[in-house]
């Protein structure tokens, strides 16, 4: 039996030396590739160009589909940065995950003091951030907060005060801010008057920190038989207010003849008026910044358009720069006008502005449109 398994498993020495070969030759194909990876290194290609274009592509989607969400049911409005919640900020047109971090920056000690620190959130895009600058207010001044100073060079003192009488001076050496004492004294004037010291919290600009402090010095006496200081907001050498009011030739004192219109008031209303080129509707006295709606109303009666000299900006030879600084014209949309400019010639009317595809909202063209031609 042994031998016969002997002669069916015999290899003669020719076919020992095949076989032998046979297995050299397997075990030198596993083994070349390696070797030759050692002794030559495959060059590496360069993907950075690459990968920058296709960083540079997500995020131009990423700012598209955050503009595109901004738009569905955004409305602008003044806030603070440092007390809007998150969900005032989605009302604004902030995605929801950028409104959480802003309110975690500030639960972590974070504190806004101008209208550019807003734009240091990383997450916030830029265009979104530019369309929210103008209407930013630290501590609800009415002054665009990207022009107020970082902090009042005020000094802060703390004494008994009573905020139905208190004077302007006194108001001041408390630490509030100037635009919210002129506030306070013109709500005294209108015959407001502070009961509780809850009254006091009410009062729009005041922030919680200044409340906190100061509510232990809050001192009402008599508040229904309060005397008011005399003061430059008191309003004496007023006129009676007119029975009309040209509101592209109104000059600040005019506009300052109008009841609840201080010296403030009066040039922040021309500034917007000369920003725009003129006014072209009543209502668009109403968007100045800083004008309360009940302020508004109350003069409308008062205001009416009797002159329409409206100074029209040139698309065709406009800058960037010029038409980014009309109110209603932000620096993404300059700069669409522009390169569209460049791209296919010049306009020929101003409607044809409505050619560009991001330009489809009507309420924005039907505004925008008087203040354009094309020459």
């Amino acid at each position: 039996m042994l031998k016969h398994l002997i002669r069916q498993f015999h290899f003669s020495k020719t076919e020992r030396y095949g076989a032998a070969a046979l297995l050299l030759l397997i075990g030198s194909s596993y083994i070349a590739p390696e070797v030759y990876l050692v002794f030559h290194k495959p060059e590496s290609t360069d993907f950075s160009e690459f990968e920058s274009r296709i960083a540079k592509y997500r995020q131009a989607d990423f700012v598209a589909n955050e503009h595109s969400n901004a738009s569905e049911g955004t409305t602008l409005f003044f806030f603070d940065p440092n007390t809007a919640p998150a969900e005032t900020l989605c009302r604004l047109g902030v995605t929801e995950r950028v409104a959480h971090t802003i309110v975690r920056y500030r639960e972590r000690g974070g504190k806004f003091r101008s209208a550019d620190d807003l734009g240091k959130i990383y997450t916030l895009p830029k265009e979104v951030f530019e369309r929210l600058r103008p209407y930013v207010r630290i501590g609800g001044s009415g002054v665009p907060a990207r022009n107020r100073p970082v902090a009042d060079a005020v000094p802060s003192e703390q004494f008994p005060f009573d905020p139905n009488t208190a004077s302007e001076r006194d108001l001041l050496r408390l630490g509030l801010p100037k635009a919210l004492v002129v506030r306070l004294l013109r709500y005294r004037e209108k015959g407001g008057v502070f009961v509780e010291k809850t009254d006091f919290r009410k009062l729009y600009g005041l922030t919680d920190a200044d409340f906190q402090r100061l509510e232990p010095y809050i001192s009402i006496i008599r508040a229904e038989a309060v005397v008011r200081p005399a003061t430059y907001a008191d309003g004496y050498g007023k006129k009676a207010a007119p029975t009309s009011l040209d509101i592209n030739t109104a000059t600040p004192d005019d506009w300052q003849q109008l009841p609840g219109i201080g010296a403030g008031r009066a040039n922040q209303i021309v500034r917007f008026r000369e920003k725009l080129g003129g006014f072209v509707r009543v209502d668009q006295v109403g968007e100045t910044f800083g004008m309360p709606d009940s302020v508004f109303q109350n003069i409308r009666a008062y205001l009416q358009l009797n002159e329409l000299s409206i100074q029209k900006i040139n698309l065709n030879t406009a800058t960037e720069e010029i038409l980014d600084a009309h109110p209603y014209i932000s620096f993404k949309q300059a700069k669409m006008i522009v390169a569209y400019r460049e791209q296919h010639g010049q306009y020929t009317r101003a409607e044809d502005i409505r050619r560009i595809a991001a330009f489809s909202d009507s309420e924005w063209l039907a505004r925008v449109l008087p203040y354009l031609m094309a020459q």
